[in-house]
This record gives C-alpha cells, structure tokens and sequence, in this order.
C-alpha cells in the first residue's frame, strides 16, 4: 500500500504562506498589549562584611505585652496610612473574623536602641466609639504584631508598613534615612539576613523580625509569648 506525502507537504507549505502573510489577518493591526508589567523590586544586598549577630541567651516574656524601646513615632496610622479603605487586599473590619490568628515580633533599632513600635497601627475609628480594624495591626508598644483573619494567607511586612504608612526601603526605614539598613528574621533560634524584597517577608507565627537602622547591634533581640 502507498502512502502519500502530498498532504503534509502542503500542510507545510501552507503554514509558510500563512506566516509570510501575517496569518491572513491585517497586517497594519499591532500586536496585543500585555500591559505594563508590575514594579520589581531588586533584592537587597547586605552591606560586605555583615556578619549575623547572635541570638540573646535569655527571652524575654510578652505576655503582659509591655513596652519595649522608647517612643519614636506616634500612636496609630499616619496621614500617608491607612484610613478605613482597603489596603494591598486587606479590608478594614469592623467585626474581626479571628479563626486565623498568628503574632510576629517587630524590633526597629536606631544606632543600637530600640525603638517602640507604635500602637493602634492597622486601627482606625470609623465613628466615635467605634473602630475597623485590618487583618494586620497592633494593640500596644510590645512590638508584637497581630494576624487576624478568617483564613490562613500570606500576610506580610509590606502590608504592614503600607497599612501604617511608612517607607520600607534600603534608605528609609519609617522615616529613618540616610543610614545603613540590615533586616533580620529570626525563626525557632536561628537568625538570618533577609535579603530578598522586605515587603515579601512574611508575618508567621512566633517569627521574630529586627530591622537594624545605623550602627550594628551585638544581639538580636529574643522575645516569647503564649500565644500563636
């Protein structure tokens, strides 16, 4: 039995044709847009020589949610922050729906001091009396950050320094500029340098999360709590 090859050729040939005349369609129409592409933010590199501080031997204990470092910036959101509209997919919520919640800790350090994280971030009073409050906020000075939402997701540093409306860059720290910046996570113990997009790292569980402004620090902070 033979078979033909007549087919195929054509098929070949025909494709050629189709792709020399722009595929029968109107040559003059441009291609597609795909939009602009969204902003890349380069990773950051840390300073040479860094080397990673150890972890204080000894923890301190939140649970009565204290202060921790001195007053830097004021209470709540700045007028850049957050208002009541959402904020990078997260609503202000009058009733909070807490099946997920989780705390991470935040240290800011000045030329070695740390700085208090101030409270009510992510609060805001819709009316007297009465506040919405974001996934991500704070109650009090101790530096811990509150997750709150009714499922698990990625919540991150990004959505917590948009929310509060401060810089989070490699020279802008909250207002602090002009200084070298190292950002630290510390998890189960082990600290390391973060060095990709800060905006990405994310607010888990008993994280620990200490952002170095100026002249190094000789420890990183350790801080428990009871709760997630």
């Amino acid at each position: 039995m033979r078979t033909s090859v007549f087919g195929p050729v054509a098929a070949v040939l025909l494709g050629v044709y189709l792709v020399g005349c722009g595929g029968g369609g109107d040559s003059s129409s441009p291609p597609p847009s795909s939009g602009n592409p969204p902003p890349v933010t380069p990773p950051v590199t840390p300073p040479v020589g860094t080397t990673v501080p150890p972890q204080a031997t000894t923890a301190i204990n939140l649970d009565d949610n204290h202060a921790v470092g001195v007053d830097h910036w004021g209470s709540g959101n700045t007028a850049e922050g957050a208002s009541g509209d959402p904020v990078q997919g997260l609503n202000c919520e009058i009733n909070m729906d807490e099946t997920y919640h989780v705390h991470t800790h935040l240290s800011i350090f000045l030329n070695g001091e740390a700085l208090a994280i101030p409270p009510e971030i992510g609060i805001v009073e819709t009316r007297p009396g009465v506040n919405c409050f974001y996934s991500i906020h704070t109650h009090d000075k101790s530096g811990k950050i509150h997750v709150e939402a009714p499922a698990p997701g990625l919540f991150t540093l990004g959505q917590l320094f948009a929310i509060w409306g401060q810089n989070l860059s490699a020279t802008d720290i909250a207002g602090l500029t002009g200084m070298p910046v190292t950002v630290y996570t510390t998890d189960d113990g082990v600290v390391s340098v973060a060095t990709g997009d800060w905006h990405n790292i994310e607010l888990a569980s008993h994280r620990e999360i200490t952002i170095q402004v100026g002249t190094a620090i000789t420890e990183i902070p350790n801080f428990t709590w009871s709760a997630h």
